[in-house]
């Protein structure tokens, strides 16, 4: 540690001192920091009070000179990256982006004073700021929408004409930085995103937040849901089925999850809507029709899930000069064939507390249509007049449960045979089952 110091001491000795220091303490640029600072000074908090998540933040510049001429100032990389966003003719200060994170806060480091402290050559002194965005509509800015197949207005009204002084600047959202923008060539654009239009400061301002003039929000036509490696078959305007057989991807039903990948599309372009939020809920098909299930609405942006057989609605809100609206869309995952039946019986090894049976939904894709009970078709409507099933069976609001077939209680080696035809959007599945008494557990 002792080394470090003497080294860093050796480097500020070093340092060339300004010929002719424009302001030797420039407390004038930074009234609201006391003379004498220590390292309990900060952070200082400022609130802001905005509709805008972007604000210009004040910094100390390499050239500051907090108190004495002897003071050096060190800007951190978050600052150093933005030097030049604000061109200034001075390095006293330089002015920073700062986007506000979901706290409704963000926390600037804008570098390190070293200072000469008593018997101690240097102390160095963190320089951080927290900004609080605070619920306040006294500064509302509007926003205003541009269509991004057009340029950017480059001198908004809200702006007072201020041509050739005006800075843009937008989040880049891969990087998690903010970036300059040109308006008549907006790279890379995104759905939704946001452009902050500031009034370049003058040499001399003394302010320490800077709020832009104008926000601008961009946008494009109604795009598409799309899955990428699926192809679908409409069903009806909103019911989409996947073509793909799902079946071929598992051993058994609902033993793995399948990640289906989906992104949203506007002719060939997938660029504009990337990583746009997309709710997606979880759907159950009954003899009512499609209902959504409760509390099973999630948000997602480039893929989700499904349970081998499933039934999700996924929907976007788009966002144009005329309001919201819904781009919705249901996609049902089931097998290939419309009438399907799964290929090997389930064997039910039948403790006494159990009973043949059916459940009253397969998955979220199907509601049970009919039954076969050893050999005997009914409809679930009329099973209480079905002859060979009434008064075999009983109903709850999950299950049917059958009467196990006449001396299996006393022959081991009997069966009873059952099959469940569920009806599904585009035809039905049927879970073949044989009920095995032979390693019926006693008790």
């Amino acid at each position: 540690m002792l080394v470090k110091f003497y080294l860093l001491g050796a480097a500020l000795a070093l340092m060339p001192l300004p010929i002719q220091p424009q302001e030797p303490y420039s407390q004038n640029l930074f009234h609201y920091v006391p003379l004498n600072i220590d390292k309990s000074v900060f952070p200082i908090n400022f609130e802001v009070a905005t509709n805008s998540d972007m604000v210009l933040v004040k910094c100390p510049g390499a050239g500051y000179r907090h108190k004495n001429d002897e003071d050096v100032f060190m800007n951190s990389n978050d600052v150093l990256k933005y030097k030049n966003f604000v061109p200034l003719n001075t390095s006293l200060f330089v002015w920073v982006p700062l986007l506000k994170k979901s706290s409704n806060s963000a926390q600037l480091n804008c570098g390190k004073i070293f200072i000469k402290s008593g018997e101690n050559p240097w102390v160095h002194i963190s320089w951080t700021y927290n900004v609080k965005w605070i619920n306040s509509m006294s500064k509302n800015i509007k926003i205003n929408l541009n269509n991004m197949d057009h340029p950017l207005p480059e001198t908004p009204d809200e702006c007072h004409d201020a041509t050739g002084n005006l800075l843009i600047m937008s989040e880049d959202r891969e990087n998690d930085t903010v970036v300059a923008v040109n308006p008549r060539n907006v790279k890379n654009p995104y759905a939704n995103q946001l452009f902050y239009y500031f009034i370049k400061p003058e040499q001399n301002d003394e302010r320490k937040i800077i709020e832009p003039c104008s926000i601008y929000r961009g946008f494009k036509d109604l795009p598409t849901i799309n899955l990428p490696d699926y192809e679908v078959t409409y069903l009806s305007d909103k019911v989409a089925k996947v073509k793909e057989n799902v079946l071929n991807k598992v051993y058994y039903i609902g033993s793995q999850e399948i990640k289906i990948k989906v992104n949203l599309k506007l002719n060939n372009d997938t660029q504009f809507y990337r990583c746009e939020e997309i709710s997606l809920s979880k759907m159950r098909y009954t003899k009512n029709g499609l209902i959504d299930i409760k509390d099973s609405t999630i948000k997602i942006n480039s893929s989700f899930f499904i349970n081998v057989f499933d039934l999700v609605k996924l929907v976007y809100n788009h966002l144009d000069t005329t309001g919201d609206k819904e781009v919705s869309q249901i996609y049902y995952f089931g097998p290939a064939l419309k009438n399907f039946t799964y290929g090997v019986d389930y064997i039910r090894y039948i403790h006494p507390s159990e009973g043949p049976n059916c459940a009253v939904n397969f998955m979220n894709v199907g509601y049970l249509e009919k039954v076969v009970y050893n050999g005997i078709e009914g409809n679930i409507d009329t099973l209480h007049s079905t002859d060979g099933i009434k008064g075999k069976f009983k109903k709850n609001l999950d299950f049917i449960f059958f009467e196990e077939t006449n001396g299996c209680k006393i022959n081991s080696k009997c069966k009873t045979y059952i099959r469940c035809i569920y009806k599904t959007l585009d035809g039905t599945i049927t879970m073949p089952y044989i009920f095995d008494y032979s390693n019926r557990i006693v008790g």
